[in-house]
């Protein structure tokens, strides 16, 4: 009798273990967080529900290596660190790569908010990995060197199809063993159906006419000029005259950086000029390059530099 082919992940013990759990507001520092876990040696697997009466900034330290797809159901969030600066709305998904990572989840008030996301090991990743995708062995290729973060740059509409299969894995009637077949086939499904979209649209070459060029270099100039002030993707495609996905995929193509981490580059370059040339203090040069607290402005600099801005004035 021949073996049973193997699936593309490590040997494990099997095991699934399933969690819910309420964070009271004491613990979070922020609203009530009601979650949903299910643990596997393949993966884990995360539904959060909550409702913010205000805006929150709750820090953020990830310690294991891990590939996380990420699901925004409802409501309105975001992740702060490095030179990164995402917020996600309803109905988008990314994929991202994260390691020794320290940061801010930002969490908006409104309507109740909702994701899904899976945490996949690298050894689980690198099975998957396949060079007849384009996208997956770029974002592979990319992890190769040292690195705390990575992600394609923007984020994509949930299907149809991927909210069905998040419905069924939340919904399933098996339990044991048939559910945790039924969650690694169902988890394989949708990051299959994340890389076809990002193989469709991420790695289609920019088609720029000679005024989107234009367009996208007073960007960048404005960035230049008013990095201190509202450099969003909202008011910079309307003080250049682009549309949203041109103007970040443009950006992207034409100048090799994404806008927030275009932001974020010019405002260290010029708080490391200030802190060196000029007899201002940290707090000062912190508000000079835009940021309303001073620590968040240390923890980018320390991540930019790998030092305190202090440390550089003495």
């Amino acid at each position: 009798m021949q073996p049973l082919p193997s699936l593309p992940f490590p040997a494990y013990s099997y095991k699934m273990e399933e969690i819910t759990r309420t964070f009271t507001k004491e613990e979070t520092t922020g609203p009530e967080i009601r979650y949903d876990e299910v643990k596997m040696d393949s993966a884990r697997m995360l539904w959060y529900q909550y409702t913010a009466d205000q805006e929150y900034h709750i820090p953020m330290r990830l310690e294991k290596e891990r590939v996380e797809l990420h699901f925004k159901l409802q409501g309105r969030s975001g992740v702060s660190y490095a030179d990164q600066h995402l917020i996600m709305t309803a109905n988008q998904q990314s994929i991202f790569y994260q390691r020794e990572l320290e940061g801010e989840y930002i969490l908006f008030p409104g309507e109740e908010s909702s994701f899904f996301e899976i945490e996949m090991p690298m050894t689980v990743f690198g099975a998957l990995v396949t060079d007849e995708s384009q996208f997956l062995s770029n974002f592979f290729h990319q992890l190769q060197t040292p690195r705390h973060y990575l992600w394609p740059g923007y984020c994509m509409h949930i299907t149809p199809k991927m909210h069905n299969i998040i419905t069924e894995m939340r919904t399933t009637v098996y339990t044991g063993q048939m559910k945790r077949l039924l969650l690694e086939a169902k988890m394989i499904e949708l990051f299959l159906l994340q890389v076809s979209g990002y193989e469709e649209t991420y790695l289609q070459p920019a088609t720029l006419r000679p005024q989107e060029i234009a367009a996208l270099h007073a960007a960048r100039q404005y960035i230049g000029q008013h990095f201190a002030e509202d450099c969003s993707i909202i008011s910079l495609a309307g003080q250049v005259g682009l549309n949203q996905k041109k103007l970040k995929q443009g950006f992207k193509a034409l100048f090799g950086h994404t806008i927030f981490g275009y932001v974020s580059h010019v405002r260290m370059e010029k708080a490391k000029q200030l802190l060196l040339d000029e007899q201002k203090t940290v707090g000062e040069v912190a508000e000079l390059v835009g940021y309303q607290h001073q620590q968040h402005f240390t923890a980018a600099f320390r991540r930019k530099y790998g030092i305190l801005p202090k440390t550089l004035k003495q």
